[in-house]
């Protein structure tokens, strides 16, 4: 039952204040509301061939679908109105810090896993590829990569469509460490970094499946404890829906949308995790504000996934 429990994660962001309305009401008044206000209405009015250009004299990029355009031109000239404006309410100079919890590193994973061509129910994924891209968001550049095949114990033999579909061959497997002596592995490589110590990181995914569904039922099969700094964590496909407005489908479509290119093999854990990490350094550079999105409730944890912990 405790494998296949429903988490009903939340949305992960505890920074977010109500406020009264008269205080908005008042903070409304502003003029820098209206000035925002017009500049929105002018770009809605522009073509999407104007937007481009537009964008093209500012130096900024103009490749991506109509939706990624948009949101691209809205939020740079945003951000330049509400940084000139001295007087501009500390609601609107906060949206202009992209970063508000002060993250230095993303370690952007995707977690490779058995499978069937036809799961059957209550079917257990054991994951077999652990791999972790060490993101800078001071550079924006890969600073270090983390990377083990896991060797699976439910399902020892790899089914042929989990070798077609993921490239990971039984002999890869059978060779490699059990699933809690990776994770061992990949606590020393946070810590040789200091990560969690000394420097603030996240985790990104590129939808809630790795998380939820493939490493919480992991550590509970394992017998391992969960780890803390993967409770609260960065869904990239909901991010990227939310702040283009745009249907974000899988990562292939995501990258499409901003007029990138897969490289390199999809399904492999690795190559996928780089190319999260693309599509990630894209949308900070087009001001998307990092925050975490998805956690899982802490009751579940306590019950399921309970231990000593790190970080």
């Amino acid at each position: 039952f405790y494998l296949r429990m429903a988490t009903n994660e939340t949305d992960g962001d505890e920074s977010r204040e109500e406020e009264g309305d008269g205080v908005c009401q008042l903070k409304r008044e502003h003029p820098l509301y209206k000035q925002i206000a017009a500049m929105s209405g002018t770009v809605n009015a522009m073509t999407d061939s104007k937007r481009r250009e537009e964008l093209k004299q500012l130096g900024l990029n103009h490749r991506g679908c109509p939706e990624v355009i948009l949101k691209r031109l809205k939020t740079h000239l945003r951000s330049k109105l509400i940084r000139a404006d001295v007087t501009a309410p500390r609601e609107l100079t906060a949206q202009v810090d992209t970063n508000p919890m002060g993250l230095e590193y993303l370690c952007v994973l995707d977690f490779e896993a058995t499978c069937e061509e036809v799961n059957p129910p209550d079917y257990i994924h054991e994951i077999i590829e652990f791999p972790v891209v060490l993101l800078n968001l001071a550079t924006l550049e890969i600073e270090a990569e983390f990377h083990s095949y896991c060797r699976p114990w439910l399902h020892p033999s790899l089914s042929k469509f989990c070798t077609r579909l993921t490239g990971i061959t039984q002999s890869q497997v059978n060779t490699a460490p059990l699933f809690t002596e990776v994770l061992a592995k990949f606590n020393r490589w946070l810590d040789e970094r200091d990560l969690g110590s000394v420097h603030k990181f996240a985790v990104v995914t590129d939808c809630p499946w790795d998380v939820r569904d493939c490493l919480f039922p992991q550590c509970a099969l394992a017998s391992v404890v969960f780890p803390k700094y993967m409770i609260r964590w960065i869904d990239m496909r909901k991010m990227f829906g939310s702040f283009y407005q745009a249907a974000p489908g899988n990562l292939a479509t995501m990258l499409r949308n901003l007029d990138m290119e897969f490289e390199g093999r999809e399904h492999c854990g690795r190559d996928d995790a780089r190319n999260i990490a693309r599509v990630m350094v894209r949308m900070r550079e087009d001001g998307c504000v990092l925050r975490y999105n998805r956690a899982l409730p802490q009751q579940t944890v306590v019950r399921y996934g309970n231990g000593s912990g790190r970080r």
